[in-house]
């Protein structure tokens, strides 16, 4: 494993813990080192199951098997768990822990990195991470990730959209259309299976949404269940017509989590530039209505 890669993974202000094929760890960083007063030479080795046992439930099996065999990335928050890894002082009140699992290749092998970010001081550590990213230009560019994408379902996010309309309505652009899509019955989903169950639909969702984008569309997740799909020189009825009936198609199968069959729809309003708006803010807004007088019709 490249020293320069340890060596930055080692001054991180988070917990990074790095598993080969077989989840056995292969790193375990200072972070954790310290927090938990087991060294690597301890954990190296050992199934992640064996160290972490709150790891040792299906829902992360079936995390860690995605991310090896689709990677796909997967986000826990600490609302739904509180922690994973607890602190070497038992007296000690548990701190508050988010982790992301995704694959990561180095050289020619593939290993799951979990990271680990102590939420109870959130904004001390995201200036902590910004100041070390800012030293790697690999780094710099998963910044710029942070930023444009949700952590989530690794879809842009709404920052990303509402540059990229400005940037067409300020390029004179030829027109598009904005459809703004709300999942029906998503709530329903949270409140029967969970939170982190709702979570893995999203991400189901999202993975759909992609093997969809073509080209000249953009799919992107604005929050909850709320998502939009920008799709460029598109502005006829006939076309709207036809994408709003692909979006439906989406969500046609069922979406299959911890072997329940959990099937839910779709409302979608649409916009068109320049017709419907002038700017972002007056185009998600025609949208957001559109929507919501579908939803209406549902109810």
């Amino acid at each position: 494993m490249n020293d320069l890669y340890v060596a930055i993974v080692n001054q991180l202000d988070n917990g990074i813990i790095l598993l080969d094929e077989q989840l056995n760890i292969q790193l375990w960083n200072k972070w954790l080192v310290k927090y938990t007063d087991k060294s690597e030479d301890e954990v190296k080795g050992l199934p992640i199951t064996t160290v972490v046992p709150r790891f040792d439930k299906k829902i992360y099996a079936y995390m860690f098997e995605k991310a090896l065999l689709d990677k796909q990335k997967s986000f826990c928050s600490a609302a739904m768990h509180q922690y994973f890894v607890e602190h070497k002082c038992a007296k000690m009140k548990p701190t508050r822990q988010n982790i992301l699992i995704q694959h990561i290749q180095i050289e020619h092998t593939s290993y799951l990195m979990i990271e680990l970010y102590d939420v109870s001081d959130h904004y001390k550590r995201i200036q902590n991470l910004n100041k070390y990213l800012k030293s790697s230009i690999d780094f710099s560019k998963n910044l710029e990730h942070f930023v444009y994408y949700d952590s989530l379902t690794n879809l842009p996010n709404r920052k990303f959209v509402l540059d990229r309309l400005e940037r067409l309505i300020e390029g004179e652009n030829q027109g598009f259309s904005l459809f703004f899509i709300d999942l029906n019955g998503f709530k329903a989903v949270n409140d029967q299976y969970g939170h982190l169950q709702g979570d893995l639909l999203l991400q189901m969702f999202a993975e759909r949404c992609k093997q969809f984008t073509q080209k000249q569309e953009v799919w992107t997740r604005l929050g909850g269940d709320e998502f939009v799909l920008l799709v460029e020189h598109m502005t006829t009825q006939n076309a709207v017509e036809q994408y709003t009936a692909k979006i439906h198609e989406l969500l046609q199968e069922p979406f299959s989590i911890e072997e329940q069959q959990i099937l839910i729809s779709a409302s979608i309003g649409c916009a068109r530039f320049p017709q419907d708006g002038a700017t972002a803010k007056q185009l998600l807004n025609v949208a957001d209505s559109q929507m919501y007088l579908q939803k209406a019709k549902k109810a």
